[in-house]
């Protein structure tokens, strides 16, 4: 069956056809088919970025679900992905892919493992073209309190690694980690890590790519959340700006270090303008940067910042993006006729030029039912452009 067909039967009634003319169409993945303005400035290399799939209690006691994923958008979603041309070299899948949020592992037990197997056995993706990279939320790393506070459930570290980086036991794993060089406790760490957070917090290079993974929850005592390494970025960034081989350097965390709901600061806020310092001077000296953008979820909706807001001794140019509308409950402020369940691609052409697409259907009410509208291009931002070369 050709791979048109197999969408458009594949997907929901009435989504088929256009999701193909918007993603299928022999100009590239970022406009509708037909659009001369990118025939002459392809993509030749993209990337995917949802995050925020899980259900609440309601959902998952309706739907039944064993990950506590929204099925029914995850699925939807892949779908849609691997129609993506050309295939997109990543998938990062940003946290709150389960619910957890409960002391122990008891809960993850039960909800990791069937995510991962939902994944594996319903995915429309080449895994050969196509990598995975799944990294922690508050959800798969923290715990309630009787006060309905959220403080670190320290188990949960080591059980992420055994699940989601589980080894070459069986053929039916897969390693959903992309490295492995963040901070450890060595018991003089400047972060202060408690844990081995060295498969939280990473970098890995891919071509000219480099991606910085962040756990926005890093353990640094027994009660507080949203913190990050500074130290370990700044310390990767300065060797990175370095190394000639890196031209562009993506930042990713759960959490925003600047809140849709709020516009105040979501990480730590003794963090937060010194994280977006690093971001925007990664080499320390004022030199241009290669920082390119700064992907986020952890709010239940989508928003484009060009720059974070002057206050709180931030200033710089570097972009974040909050894209945590892949199927979770949405926020308060996102349910009317303009908000949209989907995932973002970066995507970058043979110019140079870098952008940055949100693709969304019409939430459905409630929000873990079926979708019945098309996805279509519900944002596009340009991220970078190269500056011109000398005639």
């Amino acid at each position: 069956m050709r791979l048109v067909d197999k969408i458009a039967r594949a997907l929901l009634p009435g989504a088929g056809l256009a999701l193909v003319c918007l993603l299928v169409g022999r100009s590239g993945v970022t406009h509708a088919a037909g659009d001369t303005k990118l025939a002459s400035d392809p993509v030749v290399y993209s990337f995917v970025f949802l995050g925020c799939n899980r259900l609440d209690s309601a959902g998952i006691a309706a739907t039944k679900s064993k990950s506590s994923a929204n099925v029914i958008q995850l699925q939807q979603d892949l779908i849609e992905i691997a129609a993506l041309r050309p295939a997109p070299r990543f998938v990062f899948f940003a946290g709150d892919i389960v619910n957890g949020l409960t002391a122990g592992t008891l809960d993850l037990q039960k909800q990791l493992p069937a995510w991962v197997e939902l994944v594996r056995k319903n995915n429309s993706l080449n895994l050969e073209a196509t990598r995975m990279v799944a990294f922690t939320g508050n959800h798969e790393l923290l715990k309630w309190t009787g006060r309905k506070l959220e403080v670190p459930n320290q188990p949960a570290w080591a059980y992420w690694v055994s699940v989601m980086s589980p080894g070459k036991s069986s053929a039916k794993t897969y390693d959903f980690i992309g490295g492995s060089n963040g901070p450890v406790n060595t018991g003089v760490s400047p972060d202060r890590v408690l844990n081995d957070e060295s498969r939280f917090s990473y970098t890995f290079q891919h071509g000219e790519y480099l991606f910085m993974i962040l756990n926005t929850d890093t353990q640094v005592d027994a009660t507080t959340d949203g913190n990050v390494p500074l130290h370990w970025v700044a310390a990767q960034l300065r060797k990175t700006q370095a190394n000639p081989a890196v031209q562009h350097i993506f930042v990713m965390g759960h959490k925003p270090i600047v809140s849709p709901d709020t516009d105040d600061v979501s990480i730590q806020p003794a963090q937060a303008a010194q994280l977006y310092a690093l971001l925007n001077n990664p080499a320390g000296d004022g030199s241009p940067g290669k920082v390119r953008a700064y992907l986020s979820a952890h709010a239940h909706e989508w928003k484009y910042y060009p720059s974070l807001p002057l206050k709180d001794g931030m200033a710089g140019k570097i972009p974040q993006i909050v894209a945590g509308n892949a199927g979770s409950p949405p926020d308060k402020n996102w349910r009317g006729d303009d908000a949209y369940f989907g995932y973002t691609l970066v995507a970058v052409t043979r110019g140079g030029a870098m952008t940055v697409q949100s693709f969304g259907r019409k939430i459905p009410v409630p929000y873990y039912r079926q979708v019945a509208a098309p996805t279509t291009t519900r944002a596009t931002h340009v991220i970078y452009a190269p500056a011109a070369k000398p005639q």
